[in-house]
């Protein structure tokens, strides 16, 4: 049986609106220390690796380890059903979902929250069911919902093992603003660093777009490299990511000549990586 109960849905928007950039469908693991997800998408251009912390729940229960699949869009579209003071319970039954461990389960409750018995016997009974999710939203009245679970089809993916000679730390803001600015020029998008300056560069048909951060500007807290990196990486997927994962403070930006980049969003409960494969030039 899995219970998780949170204060507010931007946790769960956030993981899920990642997700959704590169799967339709995902297949969720819960253990004691919290629920993940790890999943590439069909090209293996791109993996993503997310967790939702148990800290980051009022209330979290987890009977060994279960795993759970579903369409990532249907869940997606409930959760934005959820408003900003809206708190919400995801549930999910020990018959609906693979269990691969048994254990007496773990209750996580936070900043001086109390579950009564009673909160906790009815979040129980809306955990029964077989094969389903089960998600309450409770503000001013209460919007449950029911989800099918979904076969998973899933195996395990590996994180790439790579060694970064290039790290960037900045302010989310202003990766995003640095992005739109290359989009105008070019699909793609070209990361030169040489320990001081970080410089973005976009080449088109229309014309050049150059974007350079240098160590002490404002929003940049660190640029190292050990020698000079360059590297090519798609637009349209580090849109689509950076768009998902907006509310995200700052990001980490870590790559080598000519290899994966990982970016790592900063939030508090949370941890989002995303790794994407270079552009390989003909």
């Amino acid at each position: 049986m899995l219970i998780a109960k949170s204060k507010s849905a931007e946790e769960w928007k956030t993981i899920v609106s990642a997700i959704s950039t590169i799967v339709e469908e995902a297949t969720f693991e819960a253990t004691s220390e919290g629920i993940s997800f790890r999943g590439m998408d069909p090209s293996h251009v791109a993996l993503i690796d997310v967790q939702l912390l148990n800290s980051a729940f009022e209330y979290y229960r987890c009977d060994g380890s279960i795993r759970f699949a579903v369409r990532v869009d249907e869940f997606l579209k409930l959760l934005k059903r959820a408003g900003k003071d809206d708190s919400i319970e995801v549930s999910i039954g020990s018959t609906g979902a693979v269990a691969e461990g048994e254990g007496e389960g773990e209750s996580n409750m936070e900043r001086g929250e109390e579950v009564t018995a009673a909160e906790e016997k009815e979040m129980v009974a809306l955990a029964s069911d077989e094969n389903t999710l089960s998600i309450r939203m409770v503000n001013n009245y209460t919007r449950q919902y029911k989800m099918r679970l979904i076969e998973s089809t899933s195996s395990s993916t590996p994180l790439p093992k790579i060694s970064f000679n290039t790290k960037v730390v900045m302010k989310m803001a202003q990766f995003v603003e640095a992005l739109k600015d290359v989009e105008i020029v070019s699909d793609y998008i070209t990361m030169r660093c040489d320990g001081n300056t970080l410089q973005l560069i976009g080449k088109g048909d229309s014309g050049d777009a150059l974007i350079t951060f240098k160590k002490g500007d404002e929003g940049v807290e660190e640029i190292s490299s050990n020698g000079e990196s360059s590297a090519t990486y798609s637009l349209e997927y580090l849109g689509s990511i950076v768009k998902a994962v907006d509310n995200a403070e700052n990001i980490v930006i870590e790559y080598s000549t000519r290899m994966p980049l990982r970016l790592e969003f900063k939030m508090p409960l949370c941890r989002i990586y995303f790794y994407l494969a270079p552009r390989v030039e003909g």
